[in-house]
């Protein structure tokens, strides 16, 4: 395949997302505190988030392992993965990072980070997720338009 059509021309790991995301709610949360959830509540809803994250991330690599393709965003696609997590969501991994981002909100009292989760997730879904789905349906075809109109972008 042509190498122009083998990237999805994303230059940064979508991750950077969520963390920068985290960082300006960390900034919020130090200028303006809001009161955070009590101390067990929290532990809980971190564990929570963790433990989902860990779930889905971890099955979606996995798969993509199993298929001997890459995550990484800067590196050609070798398999259109549709099992495991895939067949729910096509984008685990970033569902999976906002579970987690969620947990580490809660559990770490950055509660501003929630008010910013939004921004993070119209980011990721009008930003990273398009032209990854361009890639894909250039290299898969009719095989990436048929899973596209089975399996909802998110959940």
């Amino acid at each position: 395949m042509n190498e122009r059509f083998d990237r999805t021309g994303i230059g940064f790991p979508p991750p950077l997302i969520y963390v920068a995301g985290f960082l300006g709610g960390v900034g919020l949360e130090l200028a303006f505190p809001i009161e955070a959830l009590p101390l067990g509540a929290a532990m809980a809803a971190g564990l929570a988030g963790f433990a989902l994250w860990l779930a889905l991330d971890g099955a979606a690599m996995l798969h993509f392992r199993r298929a001997g393709t890459s995550i990484e965003v800067s590196t050609p696609v070798d398999a259109l993965v549709t099992s495991g997590p895939y067949r729910f969501t096509r984008n685990p991994m970033y569902l999976g990072m906002a579970l987690l981002y969620t947990g580490l909100s809660l559990a770490l009292g950055v509660i501003w980070g929630l008010a910013v989760l939004p921004v993070i997730l119209v980011v990721v879904d009008r930003v990273v997720i398009p032209p990854e789905e361009r890639h894909l349906e250039a290299k898969f075809g009719e095989e990436y338009r048929a899973y596209r109109s089975r399996v909802r972008r998110w959940i």
